[in-house]
C-alpha cells in the first residue's frame, strides 16, 4: 500500500496544482455575485436652503443622517475597488414629507456594476421650527473673593448688548446673558476678556450649537478698592431754650463706618466729620432726634463700603434745668492767694449764705452741702480785672463755690473785700 502512495509522487503533486488552477480560471470567468456590508455611512442633505431661506432652522433627529449598515450586492470583482467612500447617501429637502421626513437615496460611484444596495434605515428625520433673534442686556458677575481689606467696586464691559439667534424653542428659554470674572486674591483693578454665557430663568447654563451670537467675548474691567474703618465725628450748634440744657454727649447709631477708595486717597483719611450746623438744637425743649446722611461729607473719591451705613440716627438729650437752694455758714468762705505784703478781709457777710444752684437734675442732686466751700481767689480776681499790681481798697468780689462746670449759681453772690498793705511796727 505504501508503495502505491509514494509511487509517482511528483506527478500527483503536479496534477493537484493543475486542478486548482483550472478551478480558479473557471470561477473567475463566471464572476459570481456576492454581498458586502459597510457601517456608519453619512447621509448628505441637499437643498437645505429651502428651509433656512424661509426663516426656519432644522435639527436632525435620532442621528438619522448616519446609516448604521449599508449592504451592497455586486460581482466579486467589483469589491476589489469598492470601499465605504464609494457609497453615496443623499436626502433631498425638496422631497420632505408632511411628517418632516426625507427618503434616503443610496448609490455608488461605480455605476451599473453594483446590482443592489440597501441600508438599515431609509429616512432622515428633521425637526423644523422658526428662527428667532433676540437682544439681551449684558450682565456681569464676579466669582471668588478679593484679599481681606479690599472690596469690589464697579464692573463694566465694553459692550452692553448681545444679539442671539437660533431655534425659537431654544431662544425662548434664554433670558440672561452674563460674563463671569474671577477676582480671587486681587488687590488692584482687573482688565480682561470674558466669554459671554447664556442662562435660562433658573440660572442654568444653555449651550446649543444652533444658537449664534453676534459677539462671543467682551472686555471687562473690575475696580478693586481698599477699605478703612474711620470714626464719625459729630457736633451740634445752637443752645436749647432758656431753662433747658444738653445732657451728655451726642448719641449715634454708628460711631464709625467703613469707607473705600484707592489706597493713595485713603492714606489721607482718618475721620468723617459732620458739620455742626447739620444738627441745630437752637430753642429745643426736648430731645433732638434726626437721621443724618453722611455721604455728602465723605472726601472726594471716597465712598461707603456698605451703603446700609449711609444714614445714621442721632440723638441730643435735652433736659429741663432745676434750681436747688442750699445754705452754708459764712465761716466756710475763705480768701486765698493774697498778694505778699497785703492782707484781705471780708465784711458785710451774713452768718448764713443762701445759694441757688441751677443745672440738670442729675448734676445738681449730686452736690453735697457739707462739701461746699466758698473761695475768693485774689490772683484769679486780679487777672479778671487786668490788675497787674495789687492796690489797696474796698472791692465787691464774687464767691466761687467750686461747682462743676455744668452747674451754675442762679444769682452770683458777692461780698465786700478790703485789700490793704501790711504795716510793719
Amino acid at each position: 500500500m505504501k508503495n502505491k502512495i509514494v509511487t509517482n509522487i511528483s506527478l500527483k503533486i503536479i496534477s493537484l496544482l493543475f486542478a486548482f488552477l483550472l478551478w480558479m480560471v473557471i470561477n473567475n470567468a463566471s464572476d459570481p455575485t456576492i454581498d458586502k456590508t459597510f457601517t456608519d455611512i453619512p447621509v448628505k442633505l441637499l437643498n437645505t436652503e429651502l428651509i433656512t431661506d424661509s426663516g426656519q432652522v432644522y435639527e436632525v433627529l435620532e442621528d438619522s443622517t448616519v446609516i448604521d449598515k449599508v449592504t451592497v450586492w455586486a460581482p466579486r470583482s467589483v469589491f476589489n475597488n469598492l470601499t465605504a467612500s464609494n457609497i453615496i447617501a443623499t436626502a433631498d429637502v425638496s422631497e420632505i414629507s408632511s411628517l418632516d421626513t426625507i427618503g434616503i437615496r443610496l448609490t455608488t460611484n461605480l455605476g451599473s456594476e453594483v446590482e443592489k444596495i440597501q441600508g438599515s434605515s431609509d429616512t432622515v428625520k428633521l425637526n423644523i421650527e422658526n428662527m428667532r433673534t433676540k437682544t439681551l442686556a449684558l450682565k456681569t458677575a464676579v466669582q471668588g473673593q478679593v484679599e481681606s481689606g479690599y472690596l469690589i467696586g464697579e464692573v463694566t464691559t465694553d459692550q452692553n448688548l448681545v444679539r442671539i439667534s437660533g431655534p425659537e424653542s431654544i431662544i425662548n428659554k434664554i433670558n440672561k446673558a452674563s460674563v463671569d470674572v474671577d477676582v480671587t486674591g486681587f488687590t488692584s483693578d482687573i482688565g480682561t476678556n470674558a466669554e459671554i454665557r447664556l442662562y435660562n430663568s433658573e440660572d442654568k447654563l444653555i449651550q446649543d450649537s444652533r444658537v449664534s451670537q453676534n459677539i462671543k467675548t467682551v472686555g471687562v474691567k473690575v475696580s478693586i478698592y481698599q477699605t478703612l474703618e474711620v470714626p464719625v465725628i459729630l457736633s451740634y450748634t445752637g443752645v436749647p431754650a432758656n431753662g433747658y440744657k444738653v445732657h451728655g454727649e451726642i448719641e449715634s447709631s454708628a460711631g464709625s463706618v467703613i469707607v473705600a477708595g484707592k489706597s493713595k486717597v485713603l492714606s489721607g483719611v482718618n475721620q468723617i466729620e459732620i458739620p455742626a450746623d447739620v444738627i441745630d438744637i437752637s430753642g429745643k425743649t426736648e430731645d433732638y432726634e434726626a437721621e443724618v446722611d453722611i455721604r455728602p461729607y465723605l472726601p472726594d473719591n471716597v465712598f461707603l463700603a456698605n451703603t446700609a451705613q449711609a444714614k445714621i440716627s442721632v440723638i441730643v438729650r435735652i433736659q429741663r434745668e432745676i434750681t436747688r437752694r442750699m445754705a452754708i455758714r459764712s465761716e466756710k468762705v475763705s480768701v486765698v492767694n493774697v498778694p505778699e505784703g497785703f492782707t484781705a478781709s471780708i465784711s458785710e457777710m451774713e452768718e448764713s449764705i443762701l445759694i441757688e444752684a441751677v443745672g440738670l437734675p442729675g448734676d445738681v442732686s449730686g452736690i453735697s452741702v457739707n462739701d461746699i466751700e466758698g473761695k475768693i481767689d485774689i490772683a484769679e480776681w486780679m487777672r479778671a480785672e487786668s490788675m497787674e499790681e495789687p492796690q489797696e481798697g474796698f472791692y465787691q468780689v464774687e464767691i466761687d463755690f467750686g461747682f462743676p462746670d455744668n452747674v451754675r449759681v442762679a444769682q452770683p453772690i458777692t461780698v465786700m473785700m478790703h485789700l490793704s498793705k501790711i504795716v510793719e511796727e
